[in-house]
């Protein structure tokens, strides 16, 4: 039997995986947490083969609470688990210890199968990542970044881009730094504008190549 935890933010994501979850002998689900405070504590008192983390957490960066967690807890397999499809968030997760990388529209199966896969010591992309990422081999969109040249942010919005990179959405934004739905996207405007980016996506992309967040 393969026990495993969660930290997911969202409490109806973790009652959502739980139902799945239930009856089905191959696997225990120990426990589902929403802070990475409550995670550490769930650990050290009741350990488990592998975790399922979100990556965006309201107050942590699920990649590098990854890293740390394995540090920590070497033994762990964990799957990051985000609704983002983003190749360079691929890359960072497994680059700090991640087993795999599940999307939240993920099916049952293919959550077992993941499970299951990282249990063996062995690393799972889904299938849409796989082929994201193979589209990226095979059609690489590369980033020229002027090094003469790096844009200056101001400092709200240096906050707004680590908090898109992050995977807020504009509404989260907004309630974090306390500002209306309106300023969040006159900030997004003109980092688009400063990183010469067409899309989110794109500011993203240049934003780590030129090592603002």
């Amino acid at each position: 039997m393969i026990r495993f935890g969660i930290l997911d933010d969202h409490p109806l994501v973790l009652e959502g995986i739980r139902s799945l979850f239930n009856g089905d002998d191959r696997f225990n689900l120990a426990w589902g947490v929403t802070s990475a405070e409550e995670c550490w504590q769930r650990l050290q008192t009741d350990d488990v083969d592998a975790l399922l983390l979100d990556i965006h957490l309201e107050q942590e960066n699920g990649i590098a609470l990854c890293k740390q967690l394995k540090t920590r807890y070497p033994g762990l397999q964990i799957l990051m688990l985000t609704s983002y499809c983003e190749t360079t968030f691929v890359k960072n997760a497994l680059q700090n210890g991640a087993s795999g990388y599940l999307l939240k529209n993920a099916s049952y199966v293919e959550m077992t199968e993941a499970l299951r896969t990282a249990y063996g010591g062995n690393n799972y992309l889904s299938a849409v990542v796989q082929q994201k990422m193979l589209d990226g081999l095979l059609n690489p969109r590369k980033i020229t970044v002027n090094v003469a040249y790096m844009p200056k942010l101001t400092r709200r919005e240096q906050e707004v881009l680590q908090l898109i990179t992050d995977e807020y959405t504009t509404a989260e934004i907004a309630e974090k730094l306390f500002v209306s739905l309106k300023t969040v996207e006159t900030h997004r405007m003109n980092l688009l504008q400063k990183l010469g980016a067409k899309n989110t996506a794109g500011l993203v992309k240049t934003a780590l190549a030129m090592d603002l967040v």
